[in-house]
């Protein structure tokens, strides 16, 4: 249901970043037909996994297309032979829904896209954390984690392993239509990325890459917190504490 990275790939910029991935930039002026648009962090070093707490900030406005609040690895062309293969869990919201609904998707060659639900009715304010881990002991086999517990069974992506680095990542796409941007906010918190050489050792991102597309906006808070959001914010925020 979601293509969760842009289709159009800067390959490029991944080129010059020895294969280390990051969000595929839409780059638009306007929210055009199929834009991708992102606002978040990567690392720049291989990762065995991603970690945050993720809340909305205010009710989405989705005109067309999706919004999501997202940590993940892999991407576009990083599969085997080039092949689109990544593994992402997060928060999404679609048109005529006021609330976000948590889901994780897996793409990987040789098979079809996985999206799966988790749960539905996500408040403005509410926290959740999510992981995305690859299994102790068994390189290329990662699983989604949601507050703690495991949301999935293991997942084979081969060419995995000490390869991927860890994004934390708002992302709009717009669909059919354009004009007017799809608006979310989303809070993210105690972002962190596990070493592949170290293992279960966390900490926050390293080498930062920022992701900032026209008309989202990124908003450093420490080195383990920050907001994503479209720059005109939904008119109903969230009154309570953000993380």
């Amino acid at each position: 249901m979601y293509r969760l990275f842009a289709l159009m790939v800067a390959a490029a910029t991944l080129a010059a970043a020895c294969a280390l991935a990051g969000p595929a930039r839409a780059g638009a002026a306007t929210c055009g037909e199929g834009t991708y648009a992102y606002a978040g962090i990567g690392g720049r070093t291989p990762a065995s996994g991603v970690s945050a707490t993720i809340a909305p900030t205010a009710v989405p406005s989705v005109r067309d297309g999706h919004v999501d609040g997202w940590v993940g690895v892999g991407g576009p062309g990083l599969g085997p032979n080039g092949a689109d293969e990544w593994i992402q869990v997060g928060l999404t919201s679609v048109p005529n829904e006021s609330l976000n609904t948590i889901y994780y998707e897996v793409v990987r060659p040789g098979h079809g896209d996985v999206t799966r639900e988790l749960s539905r009715s996500v408040h403005v304010g509410e926290q959740h954390k999510f992981q995305v881990l690859e299994v102790a002991g068994r390189p290329n086999w990662w699983r989604v984690w949601l507050d703690g517990a495991p949301a999935s069974a293991a997942i084979f992506l081969p060419a995995s392993h000490d390869r991927w680095t860890a994004q934390a990542v708002g992302e709009s796409w717009a669909g059919r239509s354009s004009g007017t941007c799809n608006a979310y906010g989303y809070a993210f918190s105690n972002v962190r990325a596990a070493s592949a050489v170290q293992g279960l050792v966390w900490s926050p991102f390293r080498g930062i890459q920022r992701f900032q597309d026209a008309n989202y906006v990124l908003v450093r808070r420490s080195a383990s917190s920050f907001l994503a959001q479209s720059i005109v914010v939904p008119a109903r925020v969230a009154t309570a504490a953000t993380p």
